[in-house]
């Protein structure tokens, strides 16, 4: 590290200058991440789910069976039932939509019989979009639909609203493009006025956002080139993540440099050297907690969930080509501003010796470790224990998103229709058995008296015979734990009970793809737990030398996981905050994991570090875990704090699910920059004593 320091010092101006070309040239040469973007959640699961053998299915039934649909909901202004006129108003809306020919729309149709609601306040009319459902002019043709709309109903008692599929993505992708500006924007504020805070210096503010900024765009770049390369897609809802981690660790390694620098800097030492000496010291930090971060985003490589394996590439694009510029590019734009880079403020030129809370904290952990270690961990274990009242929740992921048109239709259309009749489970048959309404007859019986079922519709058969689907309708909302419960249970196990001459018998619909989403994303959480908790101890035992020090702090992490857990549990469910949710996004335990674990760490690691330090400089382990409190708080306090508010700022989107993640995510950083990187490790270092290193460093004279 400390060659590498040297390099970098005595090679600034041409390392400057190869990121700024480098970055210009992978722009320049690559697609854009939108391109390599997609929202179908169904596209993320594996081969060989029930769900997905259904969707397979029903493209075998008709090559059209899988079009791109929506709905019209049409109702009268007033709330009252549609009148004869209303409905043949409606009727000849449609008829002229159909006459219009819009831009790829295939058809528009509706049923006075099938699409009117039970109370009459709500007509359906179904649009069938021509081409391929996540292509972006599908998509888009939702607008002429909805344009063509307004002008039809213009002047009449009538309104209209669009939801489905094409509608849910047109929408959902506007609205995902209006939250990443907002985070985006939020998120560089941040970046730029946290640490000009912290420094006393505009100068330390605009460094991030610069050198953050260009690694940005060259991670997208490069995030899309492996997209293409190795065909895969990356989720839309979570794309966002990718600018948060990015502008959040690469602050957090800059403060780490910055901290290190002003340190030597009071020291006394005012000369180059002086970014040298900081580099050899927090790069090693930096390099450490860049390789745990890789790692544990490494181990979303293992998961059969694609938005998970999906978002592994990116993730460690990201942190990769991020983790080079820390240690590269960041510290050779400081060795060419030097000590302008803490302008207007003189901290830097004032000693250490000034009393702080970091030393008065020290000298509490130093005097009084059992003690501080007992509060600490019955906090952590009062918030885990709400995480045994967690429960997940598909419904927030799934319906539009809220204050759109396609969330009106679609309250419009559940209040109007029971509950089930808004995504009915489709039970395909298929074989070589030729299928008649008697031979299907003992299926549909045994499927009308399941548990969860209300009824099931007559099965349509294709004309050669061998296929038939049935469509059951569930007494509650499709996207419930009911529903998913009674589909992946009572339901799939009717289906399959029934013997109808040894042909296959697939349960499909949404909910049945949540139900092996389900299945798919417990499975995940289970094997990515064990895999980067061995990933990061194999990284700390080579940093630290230890086997001691590894194990105590993947313990604490599983810790400060725990309650992170269950913060978020009493947050959403139990206080009623944030609307009182019906339980957590499904896929947030795993992303929790992963990011507390990964980034978290990195606090962690920058305090086990300093102690080692302090431990091989021959202080004894009481006197280190003091200096170490002293000297790395302040670092991983205004650190935490940037990345837990930039996290915080996935607020801002108002999309649930984002919500939710941005606050336990900050919840856990701030965890871990507040209470376990500053109070637990250093304390239990002070109590353990040299054990902690075992079997790497000894005290001097001690063999």
């Amino acid at each position: 590290m400390e060659r590498l320091a040297n390099f970098i010092v005595k090679n600034r101006w041409w390392i400057v200058g190869l990121w700024v070309v480098a970055g210009i040239a992978i722009v320049t040469l690559s697609p854009s991440l939108a391109s390599v973007e997609s929202n179908d959640e169904s596209s993320f699961l594996p081969k060989g789910y029930e769900s997905i053998e259904a969707i397979n299915t029903a493209k075998k039934i008709s090559p059209h069976s899988q079009d791109a649909t929506d709905l019209i909901v049409f109702k009268n202004k007033s709330g009252k039932a549609l009148s004869a006129n209303d409905q043949q108003k409606i009727g000849d809306v449609v008829s002229a939509l159909q006459m219009d020919r819009l831009s790829h729309v295939a058809n528009v149709s509706t049923s006075l019989v099938l699409q009117i609601s039970p109370n009459r306040k709500v007509q359906l009319a179904t649009v069938t979009y021509s081409g391929d459902p996540n292509a972006t002019a599908t998509i888009n043709a939702v607008a002429g639909v909805r344009s063509a709309l307004g002008k039809a109903l213009k002047g009449t008692d009538l309104a209209a609203t669009t939801t489905g599929q094409e509608s849910v993505s047109y929408d959902t992708q506007g609205t995902f493009d209006h939250a990443l500006k907002i985070v985006s924007i939020g998120t560089i504020l941040l970046v730029f006025v946290l640490p000009a805070l912290v420094f006393g210096s505009p100068v330390a503010g605009i460094l991030p956002v610069l050198a953050v900024g260009l690694v940005d765009v060259i991670a997208s770049s490069l995030i899309a080139d492996a997209a293409k390369l190795f065909d895969f897609k990356v989720s839309q809802q979570l794309g966002v993540i990718f600018t948060v981690v990015l502008f959040g660790i690469g602050t957090d390694y800059m403060l780490f440099l910055l901290f290190r620098y002003r340190e030597r800097l009071q020291s006394g030492d005012h000369s180059k050297g002086a970014v040298e000496f900081a580099l050899s010291r927090a790069g090693l930090a930096i390099l450490s907690a860049a390789l745990v971060v890789l790692s544990s985003f490494s181990a979303l490589f293992f998961a059969k969930f694609g938005i998970f394996s999906s978002m592994a590439p990116g993730l460690v694009i990201c942190v990769g080509v991020m983790m080079l510029a820390a240690l590269t590019l960041v510290p050779a734009l400081v060795a060419i501003i030097e000590k302008k880079v803490f302008w207007p403020s003189k901290a830097w030129q004032r000693g250490g010796t000034k009393a702080t809370i970091s030393k008065r904290i020290g000298g509490v952990v130093a005097r009084r470790p059992a003690t501080v270690v007992a509060v600490v961990v019955i906090a952590l274990a009062a918030l885990a224990f709400h995480a045994l009242y967690y429960k997940s929740d598909f419904s927030s992921f799934s319906k539009p998103p809220a204050d759109t048109q396609s969330a009106a239709g679609y309250n419009d259309l559940v209040a109007a229709f029971p509950a089930g009749e808004t995504d009915p489970v489709q039970v395909f048959v298929t074989g070589n058995a030729t299928l008649t309404q008697a031979s299907l007859k003992p299926l549909e019986q045994k499927l009308s008296g399941t548990q969860g079922i209300a009824m099931v519709e007559p099965a349509t058969i294709t004309p050669n015979g061998k296929t038939a689907m049935m469509s059951a309708i569930l007494k509650n909302d499709p996207y419930s734990n009911q529903s998913i419960a009674s589909v992946k249970g009572p339901i799939r196990n009717a289906a399959h009970s029934v013997n109808i001459g040894g042909d296959h018998v697939y349960v499909g619909g949404t909910t049945s793809v949540f139900a092996d989403i389900q299945a798919v994303s417990n499975r995940d959480l289970s094997v990515l737990l064990p895999v980067a908790g061995v990933f990061i101890f194999i990284i700390l035992a080579l940093l630290l030398r230890s086997l001691i020090a590894p194990i105590f702090l993947l313990v604490a992490v599983g810790f400060g996981y725990a309650a992170t857990l269950g913060s978020s549990v009493l947050i959403f469910l139990q206080s009623g905050g944030f609307g009182h949710e019906a339980g957590l996004i499904f896929f947030i335990p795993t992303f929790m994991y992963i990011f507390v674990v990964a980034i978290g760490t990195d606090y962690n690691i920058l305090t086990i570090t300093r102690l080692r330090e302090e431990v091989k400089r021959g202080l004894d382990p009481r006197k280190a875990a003091d200096m170490t409190v002293e000297h790395s708080s302040a670092t991983v306090a205004s650190a935490g704090l940037i990345l837990a508010a930039t996290f915080g700022s996935l607020l801002l989107a108002r999309i649930s699910f984002l919500t939710q993640m941005g606050t336990a995510i900050a919840i856990g950083v701030a965890l871990s920059a507040f209470v376990i990187a500053p109070f637990l490790i250093p304390s239990v270092s002070a109590l353990l004593g040299y054990a902690i290193w075992w079997p790497g460093h000894k005290p001097a004279g001690k063999k």
